[in-house]
């Protein structure tokens, strides 16, 4: 299979890799949406609250409160399924990041430090997998805003990334198929005691509930980053004292 992927990976990049350097300006602007939060995950928490408080006309609170109801897992279930990203990441020992693995590719000069990346294994992108998931769960409650999502993903998230070698393109494949399939078993759980239990809490506590959601939507527009910062200084602190 590796073989596959990597015959598979490298005329695609091959590909991509030869406009690097023909735009500075093109280069850079795609340097800039892929390294700034605001053009990935804030973006799509926009449309999240976009689904949330836009209410068709003459629609029953039962349905407005049952379609909160979904979205609020989906949070949930995307905030799951990109810790499991992560691990996979960990434990699935594919590839190196095109920028580190000495493909002899010229990726575009930009500001960007290669030496940020992690030096792990960077199959499956936890970028595409984590917003596909979101995807997959927004296209349960609103069609529409699931394929923006999803089209925003490839387009805005993961192709930039492919063209600045930050991911193999079966990366980004296998974490899109992942997070749309983990989202898929997500919501299959059997999840309606708890989605009650949710209902009722936000009914007593609608001021925390609120709180917490943009809390919640803060940090996925983050790709969960200060929440892996805190995890990763916790572990040196505890690792220092043990």
């Amino acid at each position: 299979m590796r073989a596959v992927l990597d015959s598979f990976d490298l005329a695609i990049l091959r590909f991509v890799s030869g406009f690097a350097g023909k735009s500075s300006l093109l280069d850079h602007a795609i340097n800039a949406v892929s390294r700034l939060d605001m053009f990935k995950g804030i973006a799509l928490m926009c449309l999240f609250w976009y689904v949330w408080a836009e209410a068709p006309a003459n629609e029953p609170p039962s349905l407005r409160e049952q379609r909160q109801k979904r979205l609020t897992t989906v949070l949930i279930g995307t905030i799951l399924i990109g810790a499991v990203s992560r691990g996979l990441q960990l434990v699935l020992h594919v590839h190196q990041r095109p920028l580190l693995s000495n493909l002899g590719l010229a990726f575009p000069v930009t500001d960007f430090d290669a030496g940020s990346l992690n030096a792990w294994n960077s199959f499956p992108s936890d970028h595409a997998m984590f917003f596909f998931a979101l995807g997959a769960g927004l296209w349960t409650v609103n069609r529409t805003a699931g394929l923006a999502a999803c089209a925003w993903t490839i387009l805005v998230i993961d192709f930039p990334r492919i063209y600045l070698g930050i991911h193999f393109p079966s990366d980004v494949i296998f974490g899109a198929l992942f997070g749309l399939i983990g989202m898929t078993l997500f919501l299959a759980l059997p999840l309606e005691r708890f989605e009650r239990w949710l209902s009722g809490w936000r009914t007593a506590h609608q001021g925390l509930f609120m709180a917490a959601l943009f809390f919640t939507t803060y940090t996925i527009g983050q790709l969960l980053a200060d929440l892996r910062e805190l995890a990763h200084s916790v572990f040196r602190v505890l690792l220092h004292h043990g």
